[in-house]
């Protein structure tokens, strides 16, 4: 169900637009740094994710809105549900609540959002380089999403220190959040950009000792490596940190391609060297690179995802959602038999190697977590013929 609609994203029924309007308590589409909505008129008035009522752990899915109608997500008095009126499938679904304390605090709001319902989540900065130089990753809407909204650009330690110990000083929170995440765009130079990410890194882990939570919430980042690779053993200090820098495909050409400005400035090699020297300092599969189901073959991408396993990287591989003020915009969309063939290879490599997933079940378009619990296993279902 999830790789179904994540090919296909979902249509918002009125009924449940209605609905929703009365779930204050539920998380709210923000774009910080991406846009897969593409009528204005829903964003702000949708889930930014929904969950698939299971018995067991959780599925996140994000709610991904193209224009497609072939799943509906509506509400009736037994509450939301994703429905496929063409194959006959409905299936209940759970909204995701927001964190009171970001809800009634718009100083953390701006700052900080709660990603997947787990992942306390900060993007910093909301620029690239890439975009200036016409080089962008051709998946990315960045600049144009931030052009879009106001949240802050540049996150200083001090401020992601503080939103941290605020969020964790909450009951709630602390019952929830597992680990935060530090991404955002790239700077000029590459070195100070690592460094800076790291000093956000060692904020957030500070706050989190100073909760009491080591060991319970982990910090994850993800970020360009430095030219200087020296640098990479500064992660070392911070416990259990998970850390990623993103091949985005594992086939060099079509790494070039989509990925002008990381293949030009960088290299589809060197960032391989790089994973090297990550696994060394925070150890294996801690270290991940993203693979982006839907932009390579599927073949090529489970080669790579076998390839980054057995150097000791997890790889993480994330169905390719289309972004308004991307470059391939709604060009490309993975089929359902695409995302199957990949999810299933994936199981097996879970099955092969002790790679963990980058997101403790919050992952709302990455197919690891549901993986790493032997949900893709065996034969896909054919959903009644879906495509």
């Amino acid at each position: 169900m999830k790789l179904a609609l994540l090919s296909h994203g979902v249509a918002i029924d009125p009924s449940f637009s209605a609905w929703f309007t009365g779930q204050a308590g539920a998380v709210r589409r923000r774009n910080f740094y991406n846009s897969p909505v593409w009528d204005p008129h829903e964003i702000g008035s949708i889930p930014q994710e929904i969950r698939l009522a299971t018995h067991g752990p959780p599925v996140t899915v994000a709610v991904n809105v193209y224009g497609d109608d072939e799943w509906k997500l509506s509400a009736s008095e037994g509450g939301p549900q994703v429905d496929n009126r063409r194959l006959g499938v409905s299936w209940a679904v759970d909204l995701v609540d927001d964190l009171e304390c970001l809800r009634t605090s718009p100083a953390l709001a701006e700052t900080a959002n709660l990603y997947g319902g787990s992942a306390l989540s900060f993007f910093s900065p909301r620029a690239c380089y890439f975009f200036a130089d016409s080089t962008q990753c051709r998946f990315c809407s960045l600049a144009g999403t931030a052009a879009e909204t106001s949240y802050v650009n540049r996150l200083t330690s001090t401020q992601v220190r503080n939103a941290v110990a605020a969020v964790l000083a909450h009951p709630q929170a602390a019952d929830r959040v597992n680990q935060v995440m530090i991404v955002g765009g790239n700077e000029r130079g590459l070195d100070a950009g690592f460094a800076r990410h790291v000093s956000l890194v060692r904020a957030a882990a500070e706050a989190i000792d100073a909760a009491g939570l080591t060991g319970e919430v982990s910090v994850h980042l993800v970020t360009m490596p430095p030219r200087d690779l020296d640098l990479v053993k500064e992660l070392g200090a911070v416990p259990g940190v998970h850390c990623g820098f993103n091949l985005e495909a594992w086939d060099p050409a079509i790494f070039e391609r989509i990925a002008p400005g990381k293949a030009a400035d960088y290299g589809h090699a060197p960032i391989l060297a790089a994973l090297e020297r990550l696994v060394e300092v925070v150890g294996e599969y801690r270290a991940h690179s993203i693979l982006i189901a839907g932009l390579e073959p599927p073949s090529s991408t489970l080669d790579g995802a076998a390839a980054l396993a057995a150097m000791g990287v997890s790889p993480i591989i994330n169905a390719f959602h289309s972004d308004v003020h991307s470059a391939i915009g709604l060009k490309v969309r993975p089929s359902y038999g695409h995302l199957a063939q990949v999810a299933a290879g994936l199981s097996e490599l879970y099955e092969a190697y002790p790679i963990r997933p980058y997101w403790k079940g919050c992952g709302r378009n990455a197919l690891d977590f549901e993986a790493s619990h032997g949900m893709f296993a065996g034969e896909p279902p054919a959903l009644g013929g879906a495509r």
